[in-house]
């Protein structure tokens, strides 16, 4: 099963201590932005990228495959390949990894994922970035477009969990929701939902969504999602659900709050 996105994952890397500006020949597009492979032991799995020149002049491109991990918000940080634990760099083969694109011009880069046949259920992830190999004068400045890559390894378990949820007032009254998740399985989750408070009288005076936030296996983080309405401090009932991309559980709960501030 794959799952492409296309929001662009761009990753400035700025080696200079001043800022510059982005030159016409760094300019290019590639397209998905993410895989999400689910595969079985012993067999293999793919895809096609396009990156596109959307620069004026002809552009020599470079591709190489890394590692990555989250910081503690849930941001992708870049690791060497093989660094770490969950890595595919071992089974990922692509090409071409080096090609010339005159303005305009598209190139397909194909890879595949060889998981082995005695390869445990669990995720393995990686991430292939497209930079221009140009050389400037002054200021070094290096541009990379990154595709992650999920390659889960069949059974997969995507399985998460909601702690106990808190709220509060903020300065201006608006009630702001923390909530503790995890990812408790063997695959990453992709959690998204929606908040409702009530009052005594069972009105609804607030309501929101939960954005897209991505839990690697294992991993724990409190979010805070925050209303628009000013409201009285005071007793009310928070409807909480919450989901993920690839499972067809949704926890659905009430909460009797009390919101101070």
């Amino acid at each position: 099963m794959k799952h492409r996105t296309r929001t662009l994952l761009l990753i400035f890397i700025i080696a200079a201590a001043l800022c510059a500006s982005w030159t016409a020949s760094g300019a290019m597009l590639v397209d998905p932005a993410r895989f999400i492979l689910e595969i079985e032991p012993g067999q293999r799995d793919g895809g096609a990228i396009t990156v596109t020149n959307a620069s004026s002049v002809p552009t020599r491109y470079l591709a190489i495959a890394q590692d990555w991990v989250h910081d503690s918000q849930g941001g992708l940080m870049p690791k060497p390949a093989n660094s770490t634990s969950a890595s595919i760099a071992k089974w990922i083969k692509f090409n071409p990894r080096e090609f010339t694109l005159p303005p305009n011009g598209r190139q397909v880069v194909r890879f595949s994922i060889s998981v082995p046949k005695n390869a445990v259920p669990e995720e393995r992830r990686g991430v292939i970035f497209f930079a221009p190999a140009f050389q400037s004068s002054g200021l070094a400045v290096k541009t990379q477009i990154g595709v992650v890559i999920y390659a889960a390894i069949k059974p997969i378990k995507r399985m998460f969990e909601v702690g106990l949820p808190k709220a509060s007032l903020n300065g201006a009254r608006q009630a702001v929701i923390t909530i503790d998740l995890a990812a408790i399985g063997n695959a990453h989750c992709r959690l998204t939902g929606q908040f409702r408070l009530s009052d005594p009288s069972g009105k609804v005076v607030e309501e929101g969504r939960i954005t897209e936030e991505v839990f690697l296996p294992g991993e724990r983080r409190t979010i805070a999602v925050s209303g628009n309405k000013a409201l009285a401090p005071g007793a009310y009932r928070l409807h909480l659900e919450v989901e993920s991309y690839g499972t067809t559980n949704v926890f659905r709960r009430d909460y009797e709050i009390q919101l101070q501030g």
